[in-house]
């Protein structure tokens, strides 16, 4: 059974080196059933079990160190890997170290192997054994996502386990017969054990065979809701703290393609998709792709090449456009086996090799339409995007004009010959006011927000009808993909350069990580408008989105007529340093700090002094207890000689059922010697309390008991184990 749960572990394929499992389980197995069978106390045998466990995983682990590591500087290393681990998952950080969740493997199924013999042969709870091992079985088949077998597994595993129960049953009450002294037929071991084959075989085909649980029915849904909602919080915290482990095989499709459907519902959860480390400054647009062709049914991506971009270089065209900051965003990929990547507004360079759809002048990327990693990305991997996101003000966008170079209006203009021609008229009439292209865009913004129904199951235009038509003068109900097309189409309609852009809503922001959690149900679309001087601008017409303001300075603040001069714009390249002879503009790994900024040599950490703290806590607690607990409300007599008793359990000589209190003495004082005094002393208070006329609240009991206290803890803790390794000290005196 253990090593069947084991095998399904490795057969996920979750980690490297997830062989090592099966043999924590198998030694862990070992050990428990040499602990459960010897003479050990319960406590001592599991101390025993926890160190040797602790020296086996941490003997397993280390086998994927380097190999020129010698075995100190090895368990110095485990040390550090799994103070840096509990250091992330305290601060809300994200671990992608993979060798503490293989650790974390071989602990539990050391303790599985372990806690498998110790029920079966010491405690006989046959169920203490089967539980545990069938749930880390049913864990593995549930959160696999691959093509492995693991369905076999657990088969087999459920039959191993049905087989056990009814042995391990089957055995415990043999022992009860022959405690009785009852006859019984020595065949009916292996009758049961037939039986149980049977019966495990007709459950397993049943449970086969049985149809499955409908799926549409409401209350079920609900409770399974109920059950799901919490759960998913601690998914996305394993998905944190272990973001290296491989999720399988199959790989999650693109959330973009390369064509933008449009009209149908919306179907999108709360699945978590990234989390962006950016500062949280303004609104965040995380853009996976551009569209740039309307067919009335679709979009089509916007014109460009394909061409490979080398981690760090840049776009030039975003460099030239004015009042934008650069942002340095990380981003964390939890869905495996994507490709796309998303970056903040106008992504200028990304820090990984990719392949990019992109507007290429004189041999050279001018603009990214969409970025692609050439590997696929795994769940938890990091990438780096540079961007330059917009502050420009309406006073910079309202006076930015019209003239629009010639990429823009032969690229972005394009409106197809079936667009009924009311589209473009109802603009004009929503516009007639407005002169400038900026106020013209505000207004049909505006427009939509106020006409347009948010609905994630709009009808669906008929066959052959304009959507943009079929939204706003009947269904008037949709989601983003709907609202920016019809200002898209509008836009363009009316002489205005303008785009469909997908990607995410900026998600909530996590304050104390400093993070943009980025859900499925945070996916978007949004148009972009084109100002000369200042490039393409985000608006917001989704009802369901907050709207996107943009600050109106005091007249006298912006009184040029043309937009301003980027500064420094045209030293981009320096100032990021992007020449071939400097570093690439983007490093996945920390960075040297140079001697002049090291911080100064500190002590040890928090997590340190926190640790050894607890440590020590435990220890008091537990010699508390171990002295008082179930005996405060005995008087002082009766409480020192229920102490004797059980510390007399713990050294090896407990009091029996022929044993008068004062015979039981005398062999205890002789076993701890330096205790014989004050042990003679309590005994005899508590004689003359049970069978006399002594007083059992004496307080020389408890003067007794503090001075019997520190030889017998001494002899616990010290002397008994010498005796057991044969080291026992001669005494003072004795004769050789």
């Amino acid at each position: 059974m253990v090593l069947t749960s084991a095998l399904s572990i490795v057969a996920t394929a979750w980690t490297d080196s997830l062989e090592v499992v099966p043999l924590a389980g198998l030694v862990g197995l070992i050990a428990g059933l040499l602990l459960s069978i010897s003479t050990f106390r319960r406590g001592f045998s599991h101390l025993v079990s926890i160190v040797y466990g602790t020296a086996w995983v941490g003997f397993l682990a280390s086998q994927g160190l380097s190999k020129d590591l010698s075995w100190r500087e090895r368990v110095f290393e485990l040390g550090t890997r799994i103070a840096g681990w509990v250091q992330e998952a305290l601060s809300g950080g994200t671990s992608q170290d993979s060798l503490i969740f293989l650790i974390l493997l071989s602990v539990l199924f050391w303790i599985l192997g372990y806690s498998a013999a110790w029920n079966t042969y010491r405690r006989r709870r046959p169920w203490l054994t089967a539980v545990p091992l069938g749930i880390a079985s049913i864990a593995a088949a549930h959160f696999y996502v691959g093509d492995a077998p693991l369905l076999r597994y657990l088969i087999l595993y459920l039959l191993l386990a049905l087989l056990y129960i009814g042995r391990a049953q089957t055995s415990r009450q043999e022992m009860t017969w022959r405690e009785e002294q009852v006859a019984y037929d020595p065949k009916l071991g292996i009758n049961v054990l037939r039986s149980s084959l049977a019966l495990a075989l007709l459950v397993l085909t049943l449970a086969w065979a049985l149809p499955s649980a409908s799926a549409t029915s409401t209350s079920v849904s609900e409770i399974w809701e109920r059950i799901n909602t919490p759960w998913e919080a601690v998914e996305e915290e394993w998905q944190r703290l272990f973001s290296s482990v491989h999720s399988g095989e199959i790989e999650t499709a693109e959330p973009f393609g390369s064509s933008l459907a449009l009209g149908g519902p919306s179907a999108l959860e709360g699945t978590l998709v990234l989390d962006v480390q950016a500062p949280p400054i303004g609104r965040y647009y995380w853009r996976a792709t551009v569209y740039g062709t309307y067919t009335g049914s679709q979009w089509n991506p916007a014109r460009g090449d394909v061409v490979s971009l080398p981690p760090g270089s840049a776009a030039k065209d975003v460099q030239q456009e004015a009042s934008r900051r650069l942002v340095s965003q990380t981003v964390t990929n939890y869905l495996p086996g994507r490709h796309l990547l998303v970056g903040a507004s106008q992504p200028l360079a990304v820090g990984r090799e990719a392949e990019v759809l992109a507007r290429v002048e004189d041999g050279s990327p001018r603009a990214f339409h969409r970025l692609s990693s050439i590997l696929p990305l795994g769940a938890g991997e990091q990438y780096t995007v540079t961007s330059r996101t917009s502050q420009a003000n309406a006073v910079e966008l309202r006076q930015a004009g019209s003239d629009y170079p010639a990429w823009v209006s032969t690229r972005y203009l394009q409106l197809p010959g079936t667009l009924p021609e009311r589209v473009g008229v109802l603009a004009e009439r929503i516009t007639r006011e407005a002169g400038a292209p900026y106020d013209k865009a505000r207004l049909l913004e505006q427009y939509l927000r106020e006409t347009i129904v948010y609905d994630l199951n709009p009808p669906e235009p008929p066959p052959g009808r304009d959507y943009v038509d079929f939204l706003l003068f009947e269904s008037q109900r949709g989601y983003c993909n709907g609202y920016a097309t019809a200002m898209v189409v509008m836009a363009r309609s009316l002489g205005i350069p303008a785009r469909l852009a997908s990607g995410y809503a900026e998600g909530a922001y996590d304050e104390q990580r400093g993070i943009y959690r980025v859900r499925e149900d945070n996916a978007h679309s949004w148009p972009e408008i084109f100002f000369p001087g200042y490039g393409w601008i985000e608006f917001e017409p989704t009802v369901s989105q907050t709207p996107l303001i943009r600050p109106e300075p005091d007249p006298g603040t912006a009184s040029h007529s043309s937009p301003p001069p980027a500064t420094g714009q045209q030293d981009l390249m320096d100032d990021l340093m992007l020449e071939e002879s400097a570093p690439p503009l983007l490093e996945e790994g920390p960075q040297p700090v140079p001697d002049q900024e090291k911080a100064p040599v500190q002590g040890p950490p928090l997590w340190v002094w926190a640790g050894g703290g607890l440590v020590l806590l435990l220890v008091v607690a537990g010699w508390w207890a171990a002295e008082n607990v179930g005996l405060r409300r005995l008087p002082a007599a009766e409480q020192a000689y229920a102490r004797l008793l059980r510390f007399g359990r713990w050294v090896g000589r407990p009091l029996q059922t022929p044993d008068t209190p004062i015979e039981w003495a005398q062999d205890l004082s002789t076993m701890v010697p330096k205790a014989k005094e004050p042990i003679d002393r309590i005994v005899g208070l508590f004689v003359e309390a049970q069978f006399g006329r002594g007083d059992s609240r004496d307080p020389a009991a408890d003067i007794s008991w503090h001075r019997a206290r520190g030889p017998l803890w001494r002899h616990i803790l010290w002397e008994q184990w010498l005796d057991r390794l044969g080291l026992t000290l001669e005494k003072p005196g004795a004769k050789s």
